[in-house]
């Protein structure tokens, strides 16, 4: 039983009743519903007791007005039947709320409360019943399409008849269908103006230009869809480079799949991309409910979009009605075949993707191709390219070529009597799209001894029915990190799948295949087994009247239950409450309606980059921000979808910053608009942007945030301005004491990019940020990480500056010392310019190049750079250099001079590393944390001591004993977004701040 404890009102006393109900819950399932103002406070007294996930917030309109007070009862009623309650316990409540579920508004304490909410769910009333015979819209291509799930519905629509009134639904002039000439065509122009009138909506999707009219149709008519193929790339595909959808394959790519599909189609081009991709989540989440034909597509949803994904779908068996009269011999007699012919077939279009070449190699290797009785015919359309090409030339080219056809395109009557005809059906699938292949149950339904490969939904096939050979050639497999090979049975009938998931050879296939037809063509008994079970097993779970039942039931389930339904139920129920309303009810209603929406896979991982996409500067943080996001983008974690979003502060929402990550992975002609963020339950979301000020005006922003189930993280660079106040503009210590506060109040955890950073951090919390903390209920989590350094996956900037080759020429004339960073006062770059004054004027005949930006109160030092007689000599400044000039400074200097007073990490000693620069460092904590004993450390913050250290190190470099930064270790920006998600995602954190 699913139970919903309603604790939005404030009744005294219910929380310890609450906790017993949870604490003895047993196989139950149990939701809790809180309000705003306390939904904080029921997360820490059920921790332990339900997972966060279960504790939800319900967002209510304020009651300003008679309607908006009626509105909100509604809402909370839709709000609770999305959760699937079968009962809500609401202490608050009438005790006859509703229609969707029963409410229990009191129980004694003195008695089991169990049995009580027991007796309860007993005593519900009876679902509302449907319309005694609901008018059904059918939306499907029928014949004469060319279409396998045209037949299919055709076979379907009177089976189905039994259960509604039903209409069809086309974009073709005609039907040619006798069977269907019952029931009223409509046209599209027709049912769009009429699609109100319908109890029920049925779509049947594929993967072909007959269903292009749906995925604009479903969008303004939701209903059930009929998932025939998971993978909807192909069609997509046809219909953009047709015109008919303009940009509707990488537009579905990215709603399907986010930036991680459009980084990866820049990579790997298009056709890999139809075959990787599915490109079918707006089907999915238009529909009022999905119903598929097997279990495979609910793995693959699961696969691609994360756990829970296909939890509310429907399986219904694929129906099948044999058509055709007659005998067997009377086929063969209309086929030409002799009576003592051993005829092997195979059903469907030919292609690479049927394994047609792999068949005529094994009939022919086979001891059943060696009967020159035996024939193999491929009943079906060659292939119109080079594969069919070339499988016509091998077949004309063999000696047996009197006994292999290629039939072409057949009727429904011919197609009939191959099936009754042939003794063994060969029916092999790879690189499925996700469908349930009607060619396989109709061998079954004829009683064909049938062999498949463990592919796909094949391989969910009863062992016993159908002789099973391995699954997934190995060769299908390199180009696709996602194996889309279902479970993979064990042996069957003496034929053994070779890996634990089913992948071959090419050549281990062709032999399994081999010996199975020597089987089949030897064992007449083993023929006859197959053919009884699969006729058994077709009529147990195929026949057409049942499977019709079972999609009527499916339809019906989600017209009650599905969060869709629900919603359609609610818009209807406020249009007619009686009151007046104005424009800011409507916006208040709304605004609680879509925040109350069910969570869906997958979840989003919110990325703040509201400074980048406001002014990219091209500094530190911002390239690791770039960097890192960019990581997160090529390998999200399961189940999550990467978001890159944006604030302009001030409380104002969350954007989607589509144009931004459009650019960002290289499809910026594709125009998407920067919606609001439609925040879910269990989102999650990382400040990994440093966006202080806007960051501290959304408090109460986050605050909401948090409490709607949206976990917060905030990456930290660092504490400089609230520790070094000093070497900072007026006024970055307050506001950056104001961001610490406001992200260690509304934060789950902070991820700090040093160790050195998080111990900061905490010793800040320590001292300055009591109230916020002793107002948090949950423990704030520290953690840390490192920053990566593989300048080439960190979208690298290009170009040379003019001076570049007078630089590069004079770092290869004497020693270079190169200094990376923002010349700020922290940075040490005062300081190092004035050791190297000494250095000249003692004779070193060295090189000072100092790279970054002017930043702030430095005014006097860049006067002074810029008027030097150095510049340009001996000393240079290079205040925006692209990373390919960095890479070359990196090159040619000597030593990386790292001054700096404080830093967060120190990402310039990891890239010296990279490339075997040696290290002169101020000896910080968080250098040490980087560079070990790699690096030659000085102290001291005048001239005298800086140009000591640098004397004392040129004379080890001569001798050959300066550290070597050989053994520094580096993360790549993939492993540095690794570690960023162990925290976020992975929960493995450093402290807990009670």
């Amino acid at each position: 039983m699913r139970l919903v404890i309603d604790l939005v009102g404030s009744h005294p006393g219910v929380l310890a009743l609450a906790q017993e109900i949870v604490r003895t819950r047993g196989a139950n399932e149990v939701w809790l519903a809180g309000r705003r103002d306390n939904i904080a406070a029921l997360r820490h007294a059920f921790a332990g007791l339900l997972p966060d996930a279960r504790v939800l917030l319900c967002h209510l309109p304020a009651a300003a007005s008679p309607w908006r007070a009626a509105a909100a009862e509604l809402v909370r009623e839709n709000f609770l039947a999305c959760l699937g309650a079968e009962l809500v316990f609401a202490p608050d409540a009438p005790a006859a709320t509703g229609t969707r579920f029963a409410t229990v508004s009191g129980l004694d304490v003195r008695q089991d409360l169990w049995q009580q909410l027991g007796a309860a769910v007993r005593a519900l009333p009876a679902p509302p019943s449907p319309p005694p015979r609901p008018r059904l819209a059918v939306i499907s291509p029928l014949p004469p399409q060319h279409s396998g799930i045209a037949d299919y519905s055709a076979a379907l629509i009177p089976e189905l008849a039994r259960h509604y009134d039903i209409e069809l639904v086309v974009d073709q002039p005609h039907v040619s269908e006798t069977r269907l000439a019952p029931y009223p065509l409509r046209q599209l122009a027709w049912f769009e103006a009429h699609a109100h009138e319908y109890d029920r909506l049925l779509y049947h999707f594929g993967n072909s230009e007959a269903h292009r009219h749906m995925f604009a149709l479903l969008r303004r008519h939701p209903g059930v869809v009929v998932l025939h193929d998971f993978f909807l790339s192909g069609v997509l595909d046809n219909l953009e480079r047709d015109g008919y959808l303009p940009n509707g394959f990488v537009t579905a790519l990215h709603a399907s799949h986010g930036y991680t599909g459009l980084l990866e189609h820049g990579a790997i081009g298009r056709n890999a991309a139809i075959w990787k991709y599915p490109l079918n989540k707006e089907v999915l989440e238009h529909a009022s409910g999905v119903v598929v034909h097997a279990a495979y597509p609910c793995r693959l949803a699961e696969q691609w979009y994360g756990p829970g994904s296909a939890a509310d779908w429907q399986i219904v068996p694929m129906a099948r009605v044999r058509v055709g009269a007659g005998t067997r011999a009377q086929a063969r007699a209309r086929l030409g075949l002799r009576r003592d012919a051993f005829l092997v077939c195979s059903f469907g279009m030919l292609g690479p993707t049927k394994l047609n070449e792999e068949l005529l190699d094994a009939f022919l290797d086979s001891e059943a191709g060696a009967d020159p009785h035996a024939r193999l015919v491929f009943v079906g359309e060659n292939e119109a390219g080079l594969y069919g090409a070339a499988l016509t030339r091998k077949i004309v080219a063999n000696r047996s070529v009197d006994r292999i056809g290629i039939t072409g395109y057949v009727s429904a009557a011919c197609y009939a009597d191959y099936l009754a005809a042939c003794d063994v059906a060969v029916q092999l699938r790879s690189n499925t799209r996700g469908e349930t292949s009607a060619a396989v149950l109709d061998c079954l339904l004829h009683g064909v001894p049938t062999i498949v490969n463990a592919h796909g939904t094949n391989a969910d096939l009863p062992d016993a029915v159908v002789l099973k050979v391995a699954g997934q050639a190995a060769a299908e497999l390199g180009s696709r990190p996602h194996s889309q090979s279902g479970p993979q049975p064990g042996s069957q009938a003496g034929v053994q799948p070779g890996s634990p998931a089913g992948v071959q050879t090419i050549p281990q296939i062709v032999a399994q295949l081999s010996a199975a037809l020597a089987r089949l063509h030897a064992e007449p008994a083993l023929r006859e087994g197959l053919s009884q079970r699969a006729l058994a097993h077709m009529q147990a779970h195929h026949q057409g009247a049942h499977a019709a039942a079972k999609m009527g039931a499916a339809i019906e389930h989600f017209a009650l239950h599905s969060a869709r339904s629900h919603y359609q139920a609610l818009i209807g129920e406020l249009g007619t409450l009686p009151m007046q309303r104005s424009d800011e009810d409507l916006r208040a209603v709304a605004c609680a309606i879509a925040l109350n929406q069910p969570a869906r896979a997958p979840r989003q991982l919110l990325v703040d980059v509201s400074a980048l996409v406001q002014a990219d500067l091209r500094t530190g943080i911002q390239r690791v921000v770039r960097s890192v996001l960019l990581a997160l983008i090529a390998e999200p974690p399961p189940g999550v979808r990467i978001e890159p979003v944006y604030s302009h502060g001030g409380n104002r929402g969350y954007q989607y910053a589509r144009r931004f990550g459009c650019a960002l992975v290289g499809m910026p002609e594709l125009q998407l608009e920067d919606a609001p963020v439609e925040l879910r339950a269990g989102d999650i979301f990382l400040g990994l942007d440093l966006f202080t000020n806007g960051t501290a005006q959304n408090h109460a922003l986050l605050e909401s945030m948090r409490a709607a189930g949206v976990a917060l993280y905030f990456t930290i660079y660092d504490l400089l301005p609230v520790l070094r106040p000093e070497v900072f503009p007026y006024g970055a210590e307050r506001y950056f004491s104001e961001f610490l506060s406001t992200v260690a109040a509304v934060s789950d955890g902070l991820v700090c990019i040093s160790r050195a950073v998080s111990d900061e951090m905490c010793a800040w919390l320590a001292q300055h940020a009591g109230k916020e903390r002793n107002a948090r209920l949950a423990p704030l989590k520290i953690g840390y990480f490192h920053l990566g350094a593989d300048i080439d996956a960190s979208a690298p900037s290009t170009g040379m500056p003019p001076n570049a080759q007078q630089v590069l020429a004079s770092l290869a004339a004497r020693p270079s010392f190169l200094m990376v960073g923002t010349v700020e006062p922290r940075k040490g770059q005062a300081q190092a310019l004035a050791a190297f004054e000494l250095l000249w004027a003692r004779g070193h005949e060295v090189n000072l190049v100092i790279v970054g930006k002017q930043g702030w109160m430095v005014e006097q030092l860049a006067a002074r750079v810029k008027a030097h007689p150095e510049r340009d000599l001996r000393l240079f400044w290079l205040p925006g250099v692209s990373d390919q000039m960095l890479l070359k400074l990196y090159a040619g200097a000597a030593a990386l001079l790292a001054a700096s007073e404080g830093e967060g990490f120190g990402l310039p000693l990891i890239e010296a590393a990279q490339h075997t620069l040696p290290i002169v460092a101020r000896d910080l904590p968080v250098f040490r944390e980087v560079a070990g004993e790699h690096a030659y450390y000085f102290k001291g913050k005048d001239a005298d001591a800086l140009a000591a250290a640098l004397t004392d190190w040129l004379a080890l470099a001569r001798e050959g004993r300066a550290p070597s930064p050989a053994g520094i270790g580096w993360l790549t920006w993939r492993a540095s977004a690794r570690q960023l998600l162990d925290a976020v995602v992975g929960q493995q954190w450093y402290r807990e701040i009670h």
